[in-house]
């Protein structure tokens, strides 16, 4: 039996045999590592046993023939006392004595020049045997790579609670293997997909309108981002983190960090996001010159060459930014700017494109809120019929899918409702009553002890 075959025998890295093989009767092996070679040879035949015994009877042999050196000599006195004076049984102890500075002088003279070179030759064997060890195999990576591909895609159209219970499943296991032992690119590969998801959370958040959450989120995986060395993450984190500072009426804080986040955007796509939500961070402000900046920026970075981003153009999903989400962000930042027919026009665009596209891409809550901004948009043109035939949809979502932002959004669409120029408009009322039971029963109030 090879040295390799006895080691996957037993279960331990070659390594370590070699180590006991060339150490001899000095080598102790651990207890866990004795048990294994005692039932390796109680299960043995007789021959085997035999032929082991009769080694072990030459190997006493031997030490029993080899000259013991004389104590009355000076230079063994010298090696007996300072032997005794540092005593060593094992690599462990020698190693243990030169991390305390104790082989020095005459206690250095005690030691077996064999034993020093010897004791760190298994030292960097066991070292190395260790770090070629991994916890985390190909398939593993694979498999949470697909777990985090389907995630983000499926929330796009999947309400959020139970979305986020599979976001913390997947990262929880990407934490329990980062506790463990793995290769530095696959520890790379794990930090990059605890920020993932990590960001996936934070959408989370948002959602269901806990944004202090969603800001501990985005930083953590903005961290992770760090760690992984990875601008496409760094880049969403820094524009989803924009969006936190913009829901929590932090304006002047989100355009910093959209701003900041250009620095890691390597994608066109990943340049396009981050314009759009500082544009529209910038129509809440008030400033048109820099919406307009911003928004033009976007069109050049559209149509600019550049490679692709893990994130946003390859997961897509969440992570993505299309044509319809342009045009439902563009919606948006029309209607805080106060021009209701270019508004029309792109949230009727966004709503066709969504509409029109593949259904497991159609998010529901781009698509939601670019209605309610088609009907604030028929409002400020005077059309109160047009904007309850804009809700019809956005009325009918399910409980668990009315997230956070539509609540925000419609509270603006009664706000106007209840102005003197619908105030006794036929069916003003009745739309009113729709809007506040909608309200009533969100994603957020359906959760045990959630805040609505």
């Amino acid at each position: 039996m090879s040295i390799r075959e006895f080691a996957a025998h037993l279960g331990v890295h070659e390594r370590l045999v070699s180590k006991w093989e060339a150490g001899g009767a000095r080598v102790r092996p651990r207890p866990i590592n004795q048990a294994a070679l005692d039932t390796s040879l109680a299960r043995s035949d007789d021959v085997v046993r035999a032929r082991f015994a009769a080694l072990i009877e030459h190997a006493q042999e031997e030490r029993q023939s080899v000259p013991q050196p004389d104590p009355q000599q000076p230079d063994n006195q010298q090696r007996a006392r300072a032997g005794a004076r540092i005593g060593y049984s094992s690599d462990a102890d020698l190693l243990a004595l030169i991390d305390t500075g104790a082989l020095r002088g005459d206690a250095l003279t005690a030691v077996s020049e064999r034993d020093l070179i010897m004791a760190a030759a298994h030292e960097a064997s066991e070292h190395a045997g260790r770090a070629e060890s991994t916890n985390v195999g190909s398939t593993t990576l694979e498999q949470l790579d697909a777990d985090v591909s389907r995630i983000a895609n499926d929330y796009v159209h999947v309400p959020p609670v139970p979305m986020a219970v599979e976001m913390m499943r997947v990262r929880r296991r990407v934490y329990r293997l980062l506790e463990g032992r793995q290769q530095p690119a696959d520890t790379s590969h794990l930090y990059l997909l605890a920020g993932i998801l990590s960001g996936l959370l934070a959408n989370a958040s948002t959602d269901l309108g806990h944004y202090d959450a969603a800001g501990d989120q985005v930083r953590a995986a903005f961290a992770y981002g760090e760690l992984s060395k990875h601008n496409g993450l760094r880049a969403w984190t820094r524009g989803m983190h924009a969006l936190v500072e913009y829901w929590s009426d932090r304006p002047r804080r989100g355009v910093e960090l959209a701003r900041s986040g250009l620095a890691y955007a390597d994608s066109p796509t990943a340049r396009v996001r981050l314009l759009n939500i500082e544009a529209r961070i910038w129509s809440r402000l008030g400033s048109v010159d820099d919406v307009e900046r911003c928004i033009h920026a976007a069109e050049d970075a559209r149509a600019s060459a550049g490679t692709t981003d893990l994130l946003h153009d390859e997961i897509g999903g969440v992570f993505g930014f299309g044509a319809a989400k342009a045009q439902y962000y563009a919606g948006a930042t029309l209607i805080d700017l106060g021009r209701a027919d270019p508004a029309l026009a792109a949230t009727e665009q966004a709503i066709e494109l969504y509409a029109s596209g593949p259904s497991h891409q159609r998010s529901y809550g781009a698509e939601s809120l670019a209605r309610v901004d088609n009907a604030t948009a028929h409002l400020v043109n005077g059309s109160l019929d047009g904007a309850a035939e804009a809700l019809l949809p956005v009325l009918a979502l399910d409980e668990d899918k009315r997230i956070k932002q539509l609540q925000e959004r419609l509270g603006g669409v009664r706000r106007r409702i209840a102005a003197p120029h619908f105030r006794d408009a036929a069916g003003a009322r009745e739309l009113d009553e729709r809007i506040e039971e909608f309200c009533a029963s969100t994603a957020v109030r359906r959760i045990p002890g959630g805040q609505g």
